[in-house]
């Protein structure tokens, strides 16, 4: 049985090589990329928040850094779909627990650090040592595979909707 990082790799890589997943790794993505971005995330932390403990919670954090953008933006339809399909789907919001949580957590801090000058509350962290003890209950699992390799098909889609 492999781990879930090892289950998600694939799809993990590819959207860091998407032309929104590459400008965002450089730290100097285009402001509106950025923003389309955080909108997106909004709406599925708005699903997934609710079923986490509060050490994880970023819906606040990320309207914050969206208010901070200056752009006023229509939600994505790629990521309504998506939380459709998410909600009263625990496997599911499990899943896009595991893989969201995981790259706040663990690339949020690289990112935080090269998006000089972009809002990035949604990177912080009150308690890492909390949050990463929450990462761990869903790195351990097995029975989330496919619902993380959703979330990250979803990401992706959401970056084809970006670009």
């Amino acid at each position: 049985m492999k781990h879930l990082w090892e289950a998600t790799r694939d799809l993990h890589h590819a959207c860091e090589q998407h032309p929104v997943g590459a400008a965002m790794a450089t730290g100097k993505p285009p402001l509106e990329w950025y923003a389309k971005w955080l909108k997106a995330l909004i709406q599925i932390h708005t699903v997934v928040d609710e079923n986490l403990p509060e050490e994880v919670h970023r819906c606040t954090r990320l309207e914050t850094d969206l208010l901070a953008t200056g752009f006023d933006l229509p939600e994505s339809h790629v990521a309504t779909f998506y939380c459709n399909l998410l909600k009263g789907n625990q496997l599911r919001i499990d899943g896009a627990a595991y893989v969201l949580t995981g790259a706040h957590l663990m690339g949020g801090e690289i990112m935080r650090r090269r998006l000089e000058g972009y809002p990035t509350s949604h990177l912080e962290w009150d308690d890492r040592k909390k949050a990463l003890v929450v990462l761990n209950t869903y790195r351990v699992r097995h029975d989330i595979s496919q619902e993380a390799r959703d979330c990250f098909a979803a990401l992706l889609a959401i970056m084809d909707e970006i670009k």
